[in-house]
């Protein structure tokens, strides 16, 4: 698979907007990673996926690159985690005290999503400096739409077969609601 064929020549992205903050989900390419021709290693292996919350910045515009946004490498699982919350398999899910750094400093980070009043999702996103006073904490709530939700999760159920082209997005789908039937029980 090519890189163009995956993601074509722009940047994939997915952005939900609100007044108080922005979230946005990004597939990345890691280029840093050498070729290799090993029969363990596939070509979705280079791809992984960020997500990103912004402040309202000037001009109606967002704050991707300021002090107060907080980006976070999603793992695989943590992705799949996501997909399954936003496609409405899993209530709530919750990524607590996610050692990582933040603008240098050793901080946490934390996502709780669960359900809002008005029929979609509330994304409660912060972070938390390891060393007090090192930075002042960041905390934002986004509520998200019932068709944002959609949208996001189907944005996530394709970087899912992206990194896993051999599986069918019903079986990923399927699976979501296997491991979620087993972890109620």
């Amino acid at each position: 698979m090519k890189e163009l064929e995956a993601i074509g020549t722009k940047t994939q992205r997915f952005r939900v907007f609100s007044q108080s903050v922005a979230m946005a989900f990004e597939v990345n390419v890691d280029k840093s990673r050498p070729a290799d021709n090993s029969a363990f290693i596939s070509e979705a292996e280079k791809y992984y996926l960020t997500l990103q919350f912004a402040p309202p910045a000037d001009n109606r515009e967002y704050g991707w690159n300021s002090e107060g946004s907080i980006l976070m490498k999603l793992s695989q699982n943590e992705a799949m985690a996501l997909a399954s919350v936003f496609l409405r398999i899993k209530p709530t899910l919750k990524i607590e005290k996610r050692k990582t750094t933040h603008r240098t400093h050793q901080a946490y980070k934390n996502i709780t999503i669960g359900p809002n009043d008005r029929g979609g999702l509330l994304v409660t996103s912060g972070i938390v400096p390891v060393e007090r006073g090192s930075f002042k904490p960041i905390n934002y709530n986004l509520p998200v739409t019932q068709m944002d939700c959609v949208s996001t999760g189907l944005f996530l159920l394709g970087f899912l077969t992206l990194k896993m082209p051999w599986v069918s997005s019903e079986s990923i789908i399927t699976a979501l609601r296997l491991s979620e039937s087993k972890s109620c029980q």
